[in-house]
């Protein structure tokens, strides 16, 4: 549903992404350095977004925004808050463990002390967090454009 106008921009657009895209060698995204500094600038942006998502979470608590759809996108920000706390979680005590601890013995996962278990653990519950986070976010985003284009009309 592209309009008329921009049929050419976007049929250009995309042939030069594909064109991109099909003769993408090695993109060297990944970039390791020795010591910690990726794992310390990778903490201060968790550290960054858990001060967004408090601060997001609590703005949109104010009863003056009426729409609904900030009420479902305030939901995000508390589900990206407690994924991102989860992550933090699952960061350190990744950082805290031995490598011996890493392992699987057979089909069986080496749980031999609190620390890989809140490891694992918090490693499984992840995604229970960030999935309903993207669903809310979304869901608020599509319910304020029908709510501001009814408010239009």
């Amino acid at each position: 549903m592209v309009p008329q106008a921009l049929k050419p921009v976007f049929l250009k657009s995309a042939a030069i992404i594909a064109f991109v895209l099909a003769d993408a060698g090695s993109a060297w995204a990944v970039q390791q350095h020795s010591g910690n500094e990726g794992f310390d600038a990778h903490i201060i942006a968790h550290f960054f977004l858990v001060g967004s998502m408090v601060y997001l979470f609590a703005v949109l608590g104010k009863p003056s925004l009426r729409l609904s759809g900030w009420k479902l996108i305030r939901l995000a920000a508390l589900f990206f808050l407690l994924w991102n706390v989860d992550v933090l979680i699952t960061h350190f005590t990744g950082k805290l463990m031995t490598p011996k601890e890493y392992y699987f013995r057979g089909s069986w996962m080496v749980v031999e002390n609190l620390k890989t278990e809140l490891y694992y653990v918090t490693r499984l519950i992840e995604y229970f967090f960030l999935v309903p986070a993207f669903l809310f976010m979304a869901l608020g985003l599509r319910r304020l454009e029908t709510e501001l284009k009814r408010e239009k009309e």
